[in-house]
């Protein structure tokens, strides 16, 4: 919750209302009402959830996360709440387990991703995962007031679940209106950002800078989540002009990147939502003013291309990618960096704050919320 963009930005937007805000989540710190979306938990269950988990049982699996959830606590809260957004699948039952207690409460669920296809290039996750989400959306998707989601292609893929509309509410930060492009002169300073994630193959832009010429340097500032993978992706890097940076605060990172020239994300699609990713660093690459450089993912290439943000691989081939940059002059890069200044506002959080402003009109909300994370 403390590093969800996307939560951070529903929780500055109520608070911004005037609504008391009520958040469940792993973690938190702030000074919102908090209730641990999972508690300690005994060796008897958590030898019941593994057990449970490895015969795929979707019901039971089910009601071992509401016992030991805050369920409880939650239900009796002493303020009826008027909304609830669901951030995550897991959390979709207790939202709807809510409604017994809070009846007037709308729900929202936020799917972040398309949760029936999320990892499957991952065994583990076909085995232990799949059945689960696809149970999940089956059983409490129609059960929500409204499901929203982060681009079309994951909208689409929904579709099967519900016949109600599905808004498709970006992933955007907010507007940055203090920032605008510098003029790129000199080195040509790629940059990528987010977090060492193996199944990313962030090993892929270390070997592109093979075929780029010695205008190029690239640096990454990436939180070591896999701290194995870090350190494989630091000695790949040696001799080559790469550099890893500090990260910064998730607020910070627009202003932080405005002194590069180019936002770098090559993601091959491994499983269904890389196909269709359309994730915050994209935007944030738009925030910074930066020309952008991609992979032909769908959903990226759709509104690079459209936009003239940058260029677009001809296939997921870092050789192609490379003939794309190499061509670029430095007159050209700060076109497409003028481009993404013309169109900052409009991919920014107003969407995301006009979607929740027409909610809170449409339904008449005006006290309180509960966000699970």
């Amino acid at each position: 919750m403390n590093s969800d963009p996307r939560v951070l930005r529903q929780i500055a937007f109520f608070r911004k209302y005037n609504f008391e805000i009520v958040l469940s989540g792993l973690t938190y710190q702030g000074s919102d009402a908090f209730y641990p979306l999972v508690k300690e938990k005994s060796r008897l269950s958590r030898a019941v959830k593994l057990g449970v988990m490895v015969a795929r049982l979707c019901r039971p699996r089910v009601k071992e996360f509401l016992h030991n959830s805050s369920f409880g606590e939650l239900s009796s809260h002493p303020v009826e709440f008027d909304l609830i957004i669901a951030n995550d699948a897991e959390t979709w039952p207790l939202a709807i387990a809510l409604k017994d207690s809070h009846a007037n409460a709308k729900i929202v669920f936020d799917a972040h991703e398309f949760y029936p296809r999320q990892f499957t290039d991952d065994l583990k996750w076909n085995w232990f995962h799949k059945r689960f989400a696809n149970f999940l959306c089956k059983k409490f998707i129609r059960q929500a007031d409204v499901l929203i989601t982060v681009c079309d292609g994951l909208a689409d893929a929904y579709s099967t679940y519900t016949s109600k509309e599905i808004p498709v509410v970006l992933n955007a930060p907010k507007y940055q209106s203090k920032l605008k492009p510098n003029a790129t002169t000199g080195t040509i300073r790629l940059v990528h950002h987010g977090i060492a994630n193996r199944s990313r193959k962030i090993e892929k832009m270390i070997e592109l800078m093979d075929s780029l010429d010695s205008r190029f340097e690239l640096n990454f500032m990436l939180m070591p989540t896999d701290e194995a993978y870090f350190q494989e992706l630091k000695i790949m890097s040696e001799g080559k002009a790469i550099n890893f940076l500090d990260t910064v605060e998730t607020e910070a990172i627009p202003s932080y990147l405005n002194q590069f020239d180019i936002g770098l994300f090559y993601l091959e699609p491994v499983n269904f939502n890389y196909t269709f990713a359309l994730p915050n660093k994209f935007f944030e690459f738009i925030q910074a003013r930066l020309a952008i450089a991609i992979g032909p993912s769908t959903e990226m290439k759709r509104i690079v291309e459209k936009e003239s943000l940058g260029v677009v691989a001809e296939e997921f081939d870092v050789l192609k990618l490379a003939y794309s940059l190499n061509s670029l002059t430095s007159k050209d890069i700060d076109q497409l960096k003028a481009n993404t200044d013309r169109v900052a506002r409009k991919y920014s959080a107003d969407q995301h704050d006009n979607f929740y402003l027409e909610l809170i009109q449409k339904w008449k909300l005006h006290s309180e919320i509960v966000d699970f994370s």
